[in-house]
């Protein structure tokens, strides 16, 4: 199976699954995994992020997603764990709507906005550039830009922006699984320029090998250590 394609609608259980480290100035802080589930018409993906020191704000994610077959975000809920506190959000269409809960510190607070069809979802785990890499094909100098819900601390709420996707090249790429064939993506927010931007690596499944503190590739962000595929 691979996000380039939709999951024929016979495929269920565990489609994907996979581990990241993380890092922050170049030093591993923490982990992510995750799985991405078939269960009838819709995909499910659970995971768990954990930071830890020298990243200065340690914490715990964890995330479920809901997606149409064709890769088309439907929900999220996020348990945010930062010490004794703990922030629950709950994110949903509702028709061409966005409307989420946010529940932290015995208070609750809605948004709502509009999730048009061509908009995106952005969220603290490299699933979410997966998704929006298996809605759109690139070649090389290849670019969409497209309206995306940026979503994360300190609320897990949404910040309605614009983003670009610029594939710059296309090689081989060793990971810890092998070597494979991989494009490497610039990603950034007009008007702002792409210095301002981050990269990353993505295989021909687009999976997210590696990213990047900025476009210094020195300087890792996250790395794919662990895949299974079915």
């Amino acid at each position: 199976m691979t996000p380039n394609a939709t999951p024929d609608r016979a495929q269920s259980g565990v489609l994907l699954a996979g581990r990241y480290v993380l890092f922050h100035g170049g030093i591993e802080c923490g982990e992510e995994r995750w799985r991405i589930e078939a269960q009838g018409d819709r995909l499910i993906v659970t995971g768990e992020q954990e930071s830890v020191p020298p990243h200065p704000f340690p914490s715990r994610h964890e995330y479920r997603a809901t997606l149409t077959r064709e890769w088309r975000i439907t929900g999220l809920e996020v348990l945010w764990t930062v010490g004794a506190r703990v922030l629950r959000a709950v994110h949903a269409t509702d028709g061409p709507m966005w409307r989420v809960r946010i529940e932290y510190g015995g208070e609750v607070r809605e948004q709502h906005g509009d999730f048009p069809g061509i908009a995106e979802v952005e969220y603290a785990t490299h699933l979410f550039n997966t998704f929006i890499l298996a809605r759109r094909d690139f070649t090389i100098g290849g670019e969409h830009e497209f309206p995306v819900l940026r979503i994360g601390p300190p609320l897990m709420a949404v910040t309605p922006d614009r983003m670009l996707y610029r594939c710059v090249e296309r090689g081989r790429f060793a990971t810890p699984m092998g070597v494979v064939q991989a494009s490497r993506y610039v990603v950034s927010l007009p008007p702002r320029g792409e210095d301002e931007g981050y990269t990353f690596w993505a295989g021909e499944n687009g999976i997210v090998l590696e990213s990047y503190e900025g476009l210094d590739r020195s300087r890792p962000w996250m790395r794919l250590v662990e895949l299974e595929e079915s």
